[in-house]
């Protein structure tokens, strides 16, 4: 389902997120924008963008890359003079190394897990670098929606996605040392991978 959203439904992404989780959608991805620091900041899978104007603040470059042609168009719509687009691959990203301060994923698609982006995250990231990985979210205070979002969770993404007990192996690298936190948001938490590049 994912996939399909993903190539063919960008009109319908972000709406359909924000009212299948009852809101939490946008905290949960949201949690990764005080997390990253220094100029530039790659969003590896930015699909719509939503998230590019938050982490340029006006004030340093964002740069949004996604395979998608879809997502890119919608994502031009949030265009501002302090972000970019570019069409990528996250296994071979065109960038030089050591040249982003931190890149951060949200929700990303299985390619986060291939060993090639992870090698390619520790080569364009700066020493002291951050990686945030928002994996996953989880809905505590409203007990009625934790099953429908959890099945919601799996129909989006399917079965091979990052979690705590083999999401750390899985995003372990050794230039990108990290830990998995559980950052609260207004009605649960956003699980969320931590790691700077030594």
């Amino acid at each position: 389902m994912f996939n399909q959203l993903y190539r063919h439904g960008r009109w319908l992404y972000d709406p359909l997120a924000s009212v299948v989780f009852g809101g939490e959608w946008e905290r949960w991805r949201r949690v990764a924008v005080p997390l990253v620091y220094g100029d530039p900041v790659l969003d590896l899978g930015c699909g719509t963008g939503a998230l590019l104007p938050l982490l340029s603040g006006g004030r340093r470059l964002a740069v949004g890359l996604d395979y998608s042609p879809s997502m890119l168009a919608a994502a031009r719509k949030r265009r501002t003079p302090q972000t970019a687009l570019i069409r990528g691959d996250a296994r071979n990203l065109p960038f030089a190394d050591q040249s982003f301060g931190s890149v951060i994923a949200t929700f990303p698609a299985p390619y986060i897990l291939d060993r090639r982006t992870l090698d390619e995250v520790a080569r364009i990231l700066r020493p002291g670098g951050a990686f945030v990985v928002v994996a996953s979210g989880q809905i505590e205070r409203w007990t009625a929606v934790r099953t429908p979002v959890r099945i919601a969770l799996a129909l989006f993404y399917g079965r091979k996605r990052p979690a705590p007990a083999t999401g750390g192996r899985m995003l372990a690298h050794p230039s990108l040392p990290g830990d998995w936190r559980e950052i609260p948001t207004r009605n649960g938490f956003a699980l969320t991978w931590v790691a700077h590049r030594v």
